[in-house]
């Protein structure tokens, strides 16, 4: 059976700190002679994975948006939901909850909230299929708000500065596209939203998290350095079982 590798990228494929990724470059040349994709598995937007995926030479589909949807050439199979009928369902709420959103306000606000740089910020808010938004309200409407979130049919994710509104999707349920293939998957991610993709997976691996955050997930393999040099351990580690051919490129 042939071998797929889906990764997140912050935490797993890029370091935490400073988004470097030379350590993972002798498995993607690996990787690359034995003819196994990589298919990344982001919340960031398509256009941000687009501006960095020429550096890695990656050439396969993609996943963006926490599931939302998959870009296979021409082809793009959507999950979730547009970001219009996300924004159509909150303008409402508005009245009722304390919030801002990205459609909000302008690329010096964004770049204020997230501390990007003016055209990554831009490629942020390129978004098709979600609404960060910063919560400005009590911890009982946000709860509140979740709820009414989940009864419309979409769902809501919190990450460290936002508050997610996107579609009922998550990293997991993309994988089911690449089934037919008849591919055995090796998932690799960091954090909570990419829980359902490692349990999706054939093989699913845990990359170290900086700091003391844990990944509580039963059954699955573990990195002990954290970021690239964790995704390169593992990766090496698995395919040498595998018994996947050495590159013989000189990366270093």
């Amino acid at each position: 059976m042939k071998l797929m590798v889906v990764s997140d990228l912050d935490g797993t494929l890029l370091d935490h700190d400073d988004y470097s990724y030379e350590a993972v470059l002798p498995v993607l040349d690996r990787m690359d002679e034995a003819a196994i994709p990589l298919v990344v598995n982001t919340s960031k937007t398509r256009a941000e994975w687009l501006a960095m995926r020429r550096d890695f030479g990656n050439v396969d589909p993609y996943i963006v948006e926490n599931g939302s949807a998959i870009y296979d050439g021409e082809k793009v199979e959507v999950f979730g939901v547009s970001r219009a009928d996300i924004l159509d369902f909150l303008n409402p709420l508005r009245s009722k909850f304390k919030f801002t959103g990205y459609s909000d306000v302008g690329v010096p606000e964004i770049i204020k909230w997230t501390g990007l740089g003016r055209q990554s910020a831009e490629r942020s808010a390129d978004r098709h299929f979600s609404e960060p938004l910063v919560w400005q309200d009590t911890p009982e409407k946000e709860e509140e708000f979740c709820k009414m979130v989940k009864a419309s049919g979409l769902m809501t994710l919190r990450g460290g500065r936002f508050l997610h509104v996107l579609g009922e999707t998550d990293k997991g349920r993309p994988l089911k596209y690449f089934r037919d293939q008849k591919v055995a998957i090796i998932a690799l991610g960091d954090r909570p939203n990419d829980l359902a993709m490692l349990e999706a997976a054939d093989i699913g691996v845990v990359i170290k998290a900086p700091g003391d955050f844990v990944l509580e997930a039963e059954g699955m393999l573990r990195s002990t350095e954290t970021g690239p040099r964790g995704w390169a351990e593992m990766m090496t580690q698995i395919f040498d079982q595998l018994q996947i051919p050495q590159s013989t490129t000189n990366n270093g």
